[in-house]
């Protein structure tokens, strides 16, 4: 059985993060994907969801976070949506790799690597929802 798409609806809670995994997991492994593909998406889906959790929700109220997955031909498509304040990820000046670890600013490290992973990102405001596409190139 292959799958070529997938579709969640978490709450805004970090306690939602190891059953998403395993929902990603049993996605790459179902959709034969590349464990070097498997590993980024995981990776940046994680970071997304950390941000979105930790950042988007300053009131604590309660929020909803979807993420969708599309399996198309030599790419994986990921588009993360919720219901928190309004940010866009890629907006976020670029991190300082060259400064001692001491003098750099702490935060901005997570964005840097799903620009250096994703083969396309981009972020759009839907109404009261912050969008998140990736694309994942399956030929590494």
């Amino acid at each position: 059985m292959i799958i070529a798409q997938l579709d969640l609806r978490l709450e805004n809670d970090l306690a939602e993060l190891e059953p998403l995994v395993r929902a990603l997991d049993f996605f790459c492994e179902t959709s034969a994907l590349p464990e070097k593909v498997a590993h980024r998406l995981t990776m940046a889906v994680d970071e997304l969801i950390n941000n979105a959790v930790d950042y988007g929700y300053p009131d604590h109220r309660a929020g909803e976070i979807t993420v969708s997955l599309r399996h198309r031909g030599t790419q994986v498509e990921i588009e993360l949506a919720d219901d928190g304040d309004a940010f866009d990820p890629f907006t976020a000046p670029a991190p300082d790799l060259t400064s001692p670890i001491e003098d750099r600013r702490i935060g901005g490290l997570g964005v840097h690597l799903i620009r250096t992973l994703a083969a396309s990102f981009a972020y759009r405001r839907d109404g009261d929802r912050n969008v998140v596409t990736l694309a994942f190139t399956l030929d590494i």
